[in-house]
C-alpha cells in the first residue's frame, strides 16, 4: 500500500538516495551497538531529559512519604510514582525510536527535534501501548495463557514503529506489526528475545557492579523488607530517611544512569527490526528516493 511506502516525515537534511538492505541476525545486532556508538551524542541528549526528570519524581515521591504529606500508605504514592514513570518512559521512548530511525535513514537530526516528533505521537503512542499491555499481560497471568502472551506480544511487538514511522493509530499500529511479523515470528521472536537478553544482561552486570561499589561506601545499603508489600515499596521508592537523602539521591540517580544507558539499545534494535522487516516484505529503502 502506498501509505506503507513512505515515512509519515522524511528530513530535508536525508540524503538523496538511501540504499537499505535486508538485515541478517547479526547484523541487526551489530548495528545496535554501532549507530548508538555513531550517535552517541544524540541519544545521550534524549535520555539525559529521563535521568532528570526520573531522578525528580523519584525525590518528589520520597519527600511525601517522609513529611507526611499523604496519609495513611505509601500505596498511593506507589501507585503515583509508577505512573509517572511510565508516562516518562514511554515519552523518552518515542524519542529514541524516531532519532534510531532517522540515524538509520541517514538523517542529521537533534534531541529537540526528536522530542517535537515525540509530542506529536505521545498519546497515540500511550494508547497503542496500553492496547498491546492489557491483552498481553492479562493473558501472561494464568499458566495457560503465557504461550498467547508471547505470540501476541511478538506478533504486535513493533506496534510502536508505526506509530511514530506511518502514523498509525491505536489498532492500525497493532495491526501493521501483525501484517510485518506474519510469515517470520520465530526470527522476530528469537531477534526480540535477544535484544532484551542483552539490554538485560548490561543493566543486571552494571547494576551489580555500581551496588557493590556503593554498598562499600555504605551508600546502598538497606535493611531486609519484612513483608511483599515493604519489597516491592523499596524496589520502586525506598524512604530516604532508610538509607539517607543523600545516599537516596546518589542510588537514585545511579539507577536511573543505568536504565537510561541501556533504553537507545533497544529502541536502536526494534526500529532496524522494523525496517528489516519492511525491507523483506515491502522492498521499502532499497534504492529508495527521498523527497527534498
Amino acid at each position: 500500500m502506498q501509505e506503507h511506502n513512505e515515512l509519515a516525515h522524511t528530513n530535508n537534511n536525508q540524503i538523496d538516495t538511501t540504499s537499505l538492505q535486508p538485515m541478517s541476525f547479526t547484523d541487526i545486532l551489530d548495528g545496535m551497538f554501532s549507530l548508538y556508538r555513531s550517535h552517541f551524542q544524540l541519544f545521550w541528549g534524549i535520555i539525559a531529559v529521563y535521568i532528570v526528570l526520573g531522578l525528580a519524581i523519584d525525590q518528589i515521591s520520597a519527600f511525601l512519604i517522609t513529611s507526611g504529606a499523604v496519609s495513611g500508605t505509601s500505596v498511593a504514592v506507589l501507585v503515583f510514582t509508577i505512573l509517572c514513570n511510565i508516562v516518562l518512559s514511554i515519552f523518552v521512548s518515542a524519542g529514541l525510536t524516531y532519532a534510531s530511525g532517522q540515524a538509520y535513514l541517514g538523517s542529521a537530526i537533534t534531541s529537540q527535534e526528536a522530542f517535537q516528533q515525540a509530542s506529536v505521537y505521545f498519546w497515540m503512542y500511550l494508547a497503542t501501548t496500553f492496547l498491546w499491555g492489557l491483552p498481553v499481560v492479562g493473558l501472561s497471568m494464568t499458566v495457560i495463557g503465557i504461550p498467547l502472551a508471547i505470540y501476541f506480544g511478538v506478533r504486535w511487538g513493533l506496534y510502536s514503529l508505526p506509530v511514530i514511522f506511518e502514523g498509525s493509530r491505536t489498532w492500525n499500529a497493532l495491526a501493521r506489526s501483525a501484517e510485518l511479523v506474519k510469515g517470520s515470528w520465530l526470527r522476530v521472536f528469537a531477534i526480540t528475545l535477544v535484544i532484551y537478553l542483552i539490554t538485560f544482561m548490561i543493566t543486571f552486570i552494571l547494576e551489580y557492579a555500581l551496588g557493590f561499589v556503593l554498598s562499600s561506601i555504605g551508600v546502598a545499603e538497606l535493611e531486609e523488607p519484612t513483608t511483599p508489600l515493604e519489597t516491592v515499596r523499596r524496589l520502586f521508592i525506598p524512604a530516604s530517611n532508610e538509607i539517607g537523602w543523600f545516599a537516596y539521591t546518589v542510588r537514585g540517580f545511579v539507577r536511573l544512569c543505568i536504565s537510561a544507558f541501556t533504553m537507545p539499545l533497544e529502541r536502536i534494535g526494534f526500529t532496524l527490526l522494523y525496517f528489516d522487516q519492511r525491507i523483506r516484505k515491502e522492498s521499502f529503502g532499497i534504492e529508495m528516493p527521498i523527497d527534498d
